[in-house]
């Protein structure tokens, strides 16, 4: 199974660093796309991405993750939006997260169907969403789609573990939930 990271500049990393990590230990191949060779993320690290957006091939992957982070001028983007369309068309689940939904909202991709996001209010972003699929659930799952507020990062990994079935069993999913809330001391 093969997982594919957006990355941009000024990506919030913390947001998908849990996910990453999970997607790793249990096997899946990670790599990631931008839309220039080096982006620097909001923990101020400069990343190369694996590939620029033109080699991107939708079909290798199972799977397109993308972060939160600032949307402009990057939702205007032809490149991404078509990349996002054609992940859509196929099928393909696409998991996103705060700002990483509008996104998803600008490609048209989440038509009728309900999303989670913390762009929710600003005025830039409001006209590529439609307020009456709005959920009031932190993470929501509609079809192949995984949207998810900021702040639950952690929720939002589990979702996508769980979609993508790298769970052993019940009590795996409940491990890894209580090993990133600190709660497996003593």
């Amino acid at each position: 199974m093969k997982a594919l990271f957006f990355l941009y500049e000024g990506y919030v990393d913390w947001e998908i660093s849990p996910l990453s990590y999970m997607l790793n230990i249990s096997g899946v191949e990670v790599e990631t796309v931008a839309l220039c060779e080096e982006v620097t993320h909001k923990g101020n690290f400069r990343v190369k991405a694996d590939m620029g957006i033109e080699a991107c091939d939708p079909a290798d992957y199972e799977i397109l993750i993308i972060p939160g982070g600032e949307p402009a001028p990057f939702d205007k983007e032809e490149r991404l939006l078509n990349l996002i369309k054609s992940f859509d068309e196929q099928g393909k689940i696409i998991a996103a997260i705060c700002g990483g939904p509008t996104f998803l909202a600008a490609a048209d991709v989440l038509r009728e169907r309900k999303y989670s996001t913390s762009i929710d209010d600003d005025p830039e972003y409001f006209s590529y969403f439609n307020e009456d699929n709005m959920s009031e659930s932190d993470v929501t799952v509609s079809e192949n789609i995984i949207t998810a507020e900021g702040n639950a990062y952690i929720e939002f990994a589990i979702a996508v573990g769980k979609v993508l079935n790298i769970f052993e069993d019940r009590e795996d999913e409940l491990e890894t939930v209580l090993f990133f809330k600190n709660q497996l001391r003593g």
